[in-house]
């Protein structure tokens, strides 16, 4: 059973990553790279700083750093001084940035309606229920240092 769990995983990402990769590419977001994550996760709460921004898009800030600068770049996001601190530097949208991420989170619901189809609600919650316990398992694994302690 559990090779066959693991196998699931691997094969439900290799899908997405099939269905989603041509949309981003399309957007002009780069695949496997999470920046698609990024520009929703801004969208929900704009001006976050990196860290606060790593946590919520689980990724660590090398990374992170990586695709603020590509998103940049792109004129979808741009680094501005927190007036509460001014040594603290916020990442937020443009708004060239809000209206590619209006569209990701289309994107996004699109892509849940296909996962969740002819699926009950019942089960659904019990499926997240679940999930939610394997990603807890995993991160008790992680290392102290790799633990996101924002509230998410």
């Amino acid at each position: 059973m559990k090779s066959n769990l693991r196998e699931l995983f691997i094969r439900s990402e290799r899908a997405r990553k099939q269905l989603l990769s041509p949309v981003l590419s399309a957007n002009g977001l780069t695949p496997g790279q999470g920046q698609a994550g990024i520009l929703n996760t801004l969208l929900k709460e704009d001006r976050l700083n990196q860290k606060e921004l790593s946590c919520r898009c689980h990724m660590d800030t090398t990374t992170m750093s990586r695709n603020i600068d590509n998103l940049e770049k792109l004129g979808l996001l741009r680094r501005e001084v927190n007036p509460e601190n001014r040594r603290s530097i916020t990442i937020c949208l443009t708004d060239k940035g809000r209206e590619k991420a209006l569209n990701v989170r289309e994107m996004f619901t699109q892509f849940e309606s296909i996962l969740i189809k002819d699926i009950s609600e019942e089960d659904i919650e019990v499926f997240k229920r679940i999930l939610s316990k394997i990603c807890e398992n995993l991160e008790e694994r992680l290392p102290q240092e790799g633990r996101c302690k924002i509230d998410q």
